[in-house]
């Protein structure tokens, strides 16, 4: 993204946490401190400390040190517009707050349900859920829908309230959704239609192109969490093979994540004697993904939430290899069922299994079939110049620059 907009001639100054894994920039000496120790970007990472957990805290509501930062930075560089992408949970809208008072125009990337549910993916007991879309924020504390926790759900409930209550989020001139769900949940929570603009992800069409030495196994390739499904793989094939003796198939599983979940994974394996069967590859470089989904017979996104327009479902798109998805929040939207993959029912790992069977017995020229008119989805739809341009427009607009 930063790259893209470089090469369009514009100025790009970076505002985030000081991590240690952040990319070399002059400007790190703006950011903000972390929650936790530097080494610590997610949440599951953080030690359990008194310091961290005021600090998570408070930074769930709102952060002087953050407002004040921010302010510094703009001081410094005098931006035309702000583009800011997860800012919610970790740097509190009291970022949005520093910009305003200096008189940045603000455009907000959603990349999940934060703004409109406490659990962000709007999951209830483990299950897709819109209770709270309309403003009523109850049902996720009665249900303790984060972390399974009742002083958690009503730590972000309240954050939440607090926001709404101060107007935080009238301060953002102009979200960005990046598909059609999404902008619908904006539209049913009572945000005015003229500020959410739709503007798909892209995908690097030149680094992901496919290749016609396609392998026998079917990938799974993103982060390794309970949200994202793979338990209900797993599942499936053990009924899979019971089901289909005769299916030739291996499962290589891409990316890290929760370790007490991918434990729980193997464990499970390991129960229905079909480990053997299944690689877990670990994270890859961008050469090495691409490779990876290019020669999969087929991707798989098992996801229970409502997915926000995966990366791994746009990589398949311009790696030429079909995917078989949940029927679920932008990807349902973005997979036409038999024509540019195959849908099941989320969370059901009967359906999941008899789906599987379908895409492994179809023949090779209907798969290219998929695969082609996927891939023309990955150049036109999804390609980095349309989505750089729509962008662009949007930004310049909001800044009132030409």
């Amino acid at each position: 993204m930063q790259d893209a907009l470089v090469s369009k001639n514009h100025e790009v100054v970076p505002f985030s946490i000081r991590y240690e894994q952040n990319a070399a920039t002059p400007y790190s000496s703006y950011f903000a401190s972390p929650i936790g120790a530097p080494s610590e970007v997610y949440l599951r990472d953080q030690r359990r400390t008194a310091r961290s957990l005021i600090k998570t805290v408070s930074r769930s509501v709102y952060s002087f040190e953050v407002e004040r930062a921010i302010a510094r930075l703009c001081s410094k560089t005098k931006p035309d517009v702000a583009y800011v992408l997860h800012y919610l949970r970790k740097l509190s809208p009291s970022l949005l707050v520093g910009l305003k008072k200096s008189g940045v125009p603000i455009v907000v990337r959603l990349s999940d349900y934060g703004m409109l549910c406490p659990q962000a993916h709007m999951l209830r007991e483990s299950l897709p859920c819109r209770l709270c879309v309309n403003g009523d924020l109850r049902p996720s504390i009665k249900h303790k829908c984060v972390q399974g926790s009742r002083v958690a759900s009503t730590i972000n409930a309240f954050a939440s309230w607090f926001h709404r209550w101060r107007s935080y989020f009238d301060l953002v001139d102009t979200f960005v959704v990046t598909n059609r769900f999404m902008q619908q949940q904006m539209l049913s929570a009572g945000y005015a239609e003229n500020r959410v603009r739709l503007i798909p992800t892209f995908v690097n069409t030149t680094s992901f192109h496919g290749c016609q030495a396609k392998e026998d196994y079917i990938a799974y390739s993103g982060r390794l969490e309970f949200i994202k499904g793979l338990h209900i793989l797993i599942d499936s094939l053990v009924r899979l093979h019971k089901s289909r003796p005769d299916l030739a198939w291996t499962l290589r599983i891409a990316g890290t994540g929760d370790p007490g979940y991918v434990h729980s994974l193997k464990a499970r394996l390991q129960a229905s004697d079909l480990a053997h069967r299944v690689e877990f590859v670990g994270n890859l470089d961008q050469q090495g993904l691409a490779e990876f989904v290019a020669r999969a017979r087929l991707q798989v996104i098992p996801s229970i939430w409502y997915e926000n327009l995966p990366n791994s479902l746009l990589e398949a798109f311009a790696s030429r290899t079909p995917v078989v998805a949940s029927a679920i929040g932008s990807l349902q939207d973005a997979i036409v069922d038999g024509q540019t993959g195959f849908l099941f029912a989320p969370g059901d790992a009967e359906a999941l299994a008899r789906v599987l069977a379908t895409a492994l017995d179809t023949t090779e020229s209907e798969l290219t079939g998929m695969a082609s008119r996927a891939r023309t989805l990955a150049e036109t739809d999804y390609s980095e110049e349309r989505h750089i341009k729509a962008l662009e427009s949007l930004l310049v607009s909001v800044a009132h620059v030409s």
